[in-house]
């Protein structure tokens, strides 16, 4: 199924842990200043930080694409944040009345809480003020019959979870933390990174960490960067991540010397192993590239940076802004196109990366516009001449075919020899002394499938990297609620 959206943007660090000694005098999550934040929304937060936050039925920051997906049933419902125009917060009843969800604003005054709309899809609601939202809820299924409520996934964290330290990076619209995330039921905290909204975060932002973390919830791979939950109830939207201390590939290719041959095809299996469970969850990432890409200390290469990555088989976009053009695919430049096939022919381009150790962009010096007309115009426009080693410029033809996809082959099978393999890693992926039966077999054929681009059917990765490394489990909350019932055991007084 296709899917059209508009304009691709690329913010410039989306998604990079960078290490660094630089203390922050920021040492617990608190709010961030929120210039221009109306007197309204001020006394919202404090409501919301106080007594909304721990009913489960009210769900953060969300926006309509997640709502639609969570009231399935007549009469279910949930309370939410969202955004009016670009910085607006407004709080949001939503609610599927006559097989369609109904937006209902609360409005905070002086007199109590009210929510006028209510009484245009139900006449007998009484027009009242209400002392706490709870309160309208109350009165709401009285009138309604029957109502459901829906409550929070499983992804939302509360910010008093999460205790944030040292700033690794920083961006036009986030940051970056080192910090410690104290899961529900958990005796110790563990070392995470806080991807954080900076201050009073425009509409699109806030939709793009929201939209990162949905899509991210479905991935579980140990060639995949980890997602904790997403902190939306209060504000600042705080992302909570695996923490990859060992930087991006790019600057490790760039700042590594006499990196053997056998350990850059290692690489290229830990990022195609990562892809094809990206291809099993229906996720395309369209921004596949080595600088985001993440490697822990134990060299083992995890794909980040789900920014622009979109699930289902196939999206296409209205035009290309900000796009990352020497990474894109010819029907992508010539038809706004994303789905398996280009995301592969992206991986092909990070396989140049990797044998030129990211010296330079691919294919410079031309700029943009040269770029564009080599990639649509060249039969082999990222095929490097005597490249070495010679099995990753041997994929990089594969995955870079222009051929018309009901042409392209599925898959191919290859004897790959690494007879003189004698890379080991010290430790084994999840930390622990490396035990026999985790080494890499050397002096041995291996027998590998190629990342090669396809028409039809699954796509056939390397498999050798499978591990059997568990995400840690975020914080649950009961299945069944009543509207009245907050989480915690003391409700709040009338």
């Amino acid at each position: 199924m296709k899917t059209q959206t508009s304009d691709l943007e690329i913010s410039d660090n989306a998604g990079l842990q960078m290490p660094s000694d630089q203390m922050s005098d920021t040492n617990s999550t608190g709010s961030c200043p929120e210039n221009g934040t109306s007197e309204t929304e001020t006394s919202e937060d404090e409501y919301i930080s106080s007594i909304l936050k721990y009913y489960p039925w009210y769900h953060g920051m969300m926006f309509n694409s997640t709502v639609e997906k969570l009231l399935k049933w007549e009469h279910s419902y949930l309370v939410r944040r969202t955004m009016h125009k670009s910085i607006k917060k407004i709080l949001c009843l939503s609610m599927k009345v006559d097989g369609r969800v109904f937006n209902c604003q609360l409005n905070l005054s002086d007199e109590g809480w009210g929510c006028s709309k209510l009484c245009e899809k139900f006449p007998t609601f009484p027009k009242q003020k209400y002392a706490h939202v709870y309160q309208i809820l109350d009165a709401l299924s009285l009138v309604a019959n029957v109502v459901i409520p829906i409550p929070r996934r499983l992804l939302v964290l509360y910010h008093s979870s999460i205790t944030l330290e040292n700033q690794l990076g920083k961006g036009a619209f986030g940051e970056v933390f080192k910090g410690k995330y104290l899961a529900k039921g958990a005796s110790e905290p563990i070392q995470v990174a806080v991807k954080r909204a900076i201050g009073d975060a425009r509409k699109s932002t806030i939709q793009e960490f929201c939209h990162e973390a949905q899509v991210m919830s479905v991935l579980q791979h140990a060639n995949v960067v980890c997602l904790y939950g997403l902190a939306s109830l209060e504000q600042p939207l705080m992302l909570v991540m695996e923490l990859i201390n060992g930087g991006d590939l790019k600057k490790y290719l760039q700042t590594t010397s006499n990196i053997p041959n056998k350990q850059l095809i290692i690489f290229a299996m830990d990022i195609a192993s990562g892809m094809k469970h990206l291809v099993m969850k229906k996720v395309i990432h369209r921004d596949l590239a080595a600088r985001n890409c993440l490697i822990t200390k134990a060299l083992l290469v995890k794909i980040s940076d789900f920014g622009l990555s979109v699930q289902g088989q196939e999206v296409v976009v209205k035009k290309l802004k900000k796009a990352p053009i020497r990474w894109l695919s010819p029907e992508t430049l010539n038809k706004g196109v994303f789905n398996e096939k280009t995301d592969v022919w992206s991986y092909g381009v990070l396989l140049t990366e990797l044998m030129t150790r990211c010296a330079a962009d691919p294919l410079s010096p031309r700029n943009l516009k040269e770029v564009q007309k080599w990639i649509k115009e060249a039969e082999h426009p990222h095929r490097i001449e005597n490249g070495e080693p010679k099995e990753l410029a041997e994929l990089v033809d594969s995955c870079c075919d222009k051929k018309k996809s009901e042409e392209r082959k599925s898959s191919t099978s290859t004897d790959r020899k690494t007879s003189n393999t004698n890379l080991t890693r010290k430790r084994s992926r999840d930390g622990r002394p490396k035990d026999k039966s985790t080494e890499r077999r050397t002096g041995t054929q291996r027998k590998q499938n190629t990342y090669r681009r396809k028409d039809k059917g699954q796509l056939k990765l390397p498999t050798a990297m499978s591990t059997n490394q568990e995400r840690p489990s975020p914080p649950t909350i009961p299945s069944t609620v009543s509207p009245t019932t907050p989480l915690n055991s003391k409700p709040p007084s009338r």
